[in-house]
């Protein structure tokens, strides 16, 4: 028996236990989690509960969570009928909390368990963020400020609880970036390795994650091409390496994701030209692609209050990084951020050429990508590794010892300095924050408005201001008519809301159904008793119904007669009539 185990004891044991007990301290990237995340669900929740989703910009996130529901609770479940259109990353993470269903039906009735996957998300990109300001060195109150201007912002708000996928593409994008500085500072592989992973997932998620591929690829084999030594063969083979390193698995997503999208759909790529694309919904939108140099800078005129309204430093905080940069010769700062400046280029020149339609969404990047390099702006210069330092730097610093102590001196007024202007700063960023807040909450057309006003009022939209009201009508009749399996043949394209408010949506043949295209041929011979329609005008002439009966909403084309008429009130959402089936139709 060792002398250390007999001088145990109890007492000792425990004392121990406790002191490694209380040594424990939750991080500050944890406790952000926490925080925002709080204030996320208690936000969703409401929003939730009032229905304001769609007033919100969130009428996908809506869609988002019908569609998880089809997955396990339609007629006919499986898992192609996630669809194409979208990434699969958002739909995957709703799968959990949907399959709870039957325990909380709200989870799909009010679509929470959607405003509850935005809310988890934004509250990991508000701990990313966090984590980021703290790699960059940055003073602890200047790490907090940055970090409560970006989890705060009243557009981060709203899409921390309106269960659309922009929190989850700032979470993977801000992890990427975060991962992408990593690297650059430390050359560790697996830094590498994660960038490359988070930029499969912000591919699964959004689209326009590409961008960041391509920024993230070049960025780092000319990081790497820079940093190796040897002949010129070399130093290529390496950046092709580190560029194979951080690239396959974006690649494996892109492929993979476009194989399944052609086997299951016939397209690829179902967001460019599948039917229900963006392209296809521009058209029938009649958003069209400016032919003209006059009509790209009205676009612009017309863009630049919305990206300066979201972050009016932007301009400031670009040149300041540009000029760091050069004079400390940092261009690990401008690496890093590169990921969401080029998701923001991309999207803000979508944007102005009206490849996607003209919202603020499309814009959001535009937040973080401003706050990181007002953190890169403000973050104390580099430390150079003896590595990275010049041989004639490194020499001369070995042959005058003396000169030490007055660069000592230097550098700890610069400190001061610094830390004075990070105050400064941090100040000027709250007081914005709480302007803008102001403003946004007080300006009837904006995104918080809908939100602060429910609020006070604890109550949900009117009828004729809210535009799932149609869609929950519709909802009410037909599940009052008790009807059986496969009754009713509707095409959740725009249908989406009757689905989700629907006691029992096994009642429904949708478009993901195996056998839709069969009941839509001839839907009296597959058991359909009733055909629901939506006005075949703006987003309705997509429909597949419209699609296949051009006169159907008008006339009936010979489907059968007209049971009853639900119209929109709010002017957002879409006229709906419901035909029974007759046996000549």
């Amino acid at each position: 028996m060792s002398t250390s185990a007999a001088l145990s004891t109890p007492q000792t044991d425990a004392r121990a236990g406790t002191r490694r007990w209380t040594a424990y301290r939750p991080s500050p990237v944890l406790w952000c989690f926490l925080g925002s995340l709080l204030i996320y669900l208690a936000l969703a929740a409401l929003v939730s509960a009032l229905s304001l989703q769609r007033t919100l910009g969130g009428g996908d996130g809506v869609s988002r969570v019908e569609i998880a529901n089809r997955i396990l609770f339609s007629r006919d479940p499986h898992l192609a009928a996630i669809g194409f259109l979208w990434g699969p990353v958002p739909e995957l993470a709703l799968l959990p909390l949907v399959a709870l269903k039957p325990l909380w039906p709200a989870l799909v009735t009010q679509a929470l368990a959607g405003s509850i996957m935005s809310a988890v998300f934004m509250a990991g990109a508000s701990a990313a963020f966090l984590g980021l300001c703290q790699d960059l060195r940055l003073p602890r109150g200047l790490t907090w400020a940055l970090t409560a201007a970006f989890a705060l912002d009243p557009v981060i708000l709203v899409y921390a609880s309106n269960g659309m996928s922009e929190a989850a593409l700032l979470f993977f994008l801000l992890l990427v970036t975060r991962s992408l500085h990593r690297w650059l500072r430390t050359q560790s592989p697996g830094a590498l390795v994660a960038t490359g992973l988070y930029l499969a997932l912000a591919y699964l998620t959004r689209y326009e994650a590409c961008a960041a591929a391509v920024a993230v690829a070049v960025v780092v084999m000319v990081a790497s091409f820079q940093r190796s030594r040897g002949p010129l063969s070399h130093r290529r083979g390496q950046a092709l390496l580190d560029g194979f390193v951080v690239g396959l698995p974006f690649a494996l997503a892109f492929l993979g994701w476009a194989l399944i999208c052609w086997v299951v759909t016939g397209v690829p790529f179902a967001d460019i030209s599948g039917v229900y694309g963006n392209g296809a919904q521009n058209v029938a939108l009649g958003i069209t692609t400016p032919h003209s140099v006059s009509q790209v800078l009205v676009n612009v005129e017309q863009a630049l209050p919305s990206v300066l309204g979201m972050e009016p430093f932007l301009p400031i905080v670009a040149i300041a990084v540009l000029v760091l940069a050069v004079r400390r010769r940092d261009w690990c700062s401008l690496g890093a951020v590169a990921p969401l400046g080029a998701v923001f280029g991309f999207m803000a020149y979508a944007y102005v050429t009206r490849d996607v339609s003209p919202q603020l969404r499309y814009l959001i990047v535009d937040i973080p990508f401003a706050l990181v390099m007002a953190g890169v702006a403000l973050a104390p210069a580099p430390r150079r590794t003896a590595s990275e330092a010049p041989d004639s730097a490194q020499s001369q610093v070995e042959r005058a010892p003396a000169q030490a102590v007055p660069q000592a001196r230097a550098r700890s007024a610069l400190s001061g300095r610094l830390r004075l202007l990070s105050g400064v700063v941090a100040a000027a960023m709250t007081v914005a924050l709480g302007l803008r807040t102001v403003v946004s909450v007080q300006d009837p057309t904006s995104d918080v408005a809908p939100v602060f006003h429910a609020l006070v009022s604890g109550t949900a939209l009117p009828a004729t201001t809210d535009p799932f009201a149609v869609d929950r009508k519709v909802s009410a009749y037909l599940d009052a008519l008790r009807l059986p399996e496969g009754a009713v043949l509707m095409d959740d394209f725009l249908g989406f809301p009757i689905e989700i408010y629907s006691a029992d949506p096994q009642q429904f043949v949708i478009s993901s159904d195996t056998d839709f295209q069969q009941c839509l041929a001839d839907p009296a011979a597959n058991g359909v008793e009733y055909v629901l329609i939506p006005s075949n005008t703006h987003l309705g002439v997509l429909d597949a119904i419209n699609r296949s009966y051009p006169k159907a909403y008008a006339t009936g084309q010979g489907i059968g007669t007209l049971v009853r008429t639900f119209k929109d009130l709010s002017g957002f959402g879409t006229n709906w009539r419901l035909y029974r089936v007759t046996s000549g139709g």
